[in-house]
């Protein structure tokens, strides 16, 4: 829950240097649920943190189960833009959709930050773990391992 408040003070240092250099903070949905990401999101509309990108991976869960069932964030990016910060959305599994968006970003600058809603399925593409949120905070064994990497498609997987 303190990325967005560690990234907003690099963001707002770099602009008292002078620097244009942009910061880039990803945060999970769950973590939305924590009064210290709001204190940043408002900080950093406050100072014009044109610099200061959050990414959130919209995945519904969290640690202790589905974010609905722990404490709602819903419109996540309403409330981002109610905050002041501009809001776009994407699929998080979308890697060339992503890329093309944090370029417009990078190219359109501007003095308001911005919040990216990516929404994912946590362990998209491994049968057992998708959409599983036992597998948050979790490292799949060795056997587990194999068979994650064999359903990716990865090369040489069956090797260990």
């Amino acid at each position: 829950g303190q990325g967005l408040s560690i990234a907003a003070g690099a963001a707002a240092g770099l602009r008292l240097d002078g620097k244009e250099n942009r910061v880039f903070a990803l945060l999970g949905d769950g973590e939305c649920q924590e009064g210290q990401v709001w204190e940043a999101a408002t900080f950093s509309a406050h100072k014009h943190l044109g610099n200061l990108v959050a990414i959130v991976d919209a995945n519904g869960l969290q640690i202790d189960g589905a974010c609905t069932d722990v404490c709602a964030t819903d419109n996540l990016g309403e409330k981002f833009a109610a905050f002041g910060w501009e809001v776009s959305s994407v699929d998080g599994h979308d890697i060339c959709a992503l890329i093309e968006l944090l370029g417009t970003l990078k190219a359109a600058g501007g003095d308001v930050p911005h919040a990216v809603i990516a929404a994912t399925v946590k362990g998209k593409g491994v049968s057992f773990m998708e959409n599983q949120a036992g597998w948050h905070g979790k490292a799949p064994n060795a056997e587990e391992l194999a068979v994650a990497l064999a359903e990716l498609g990865v090369e040489g997987a069956d090797r260990g």
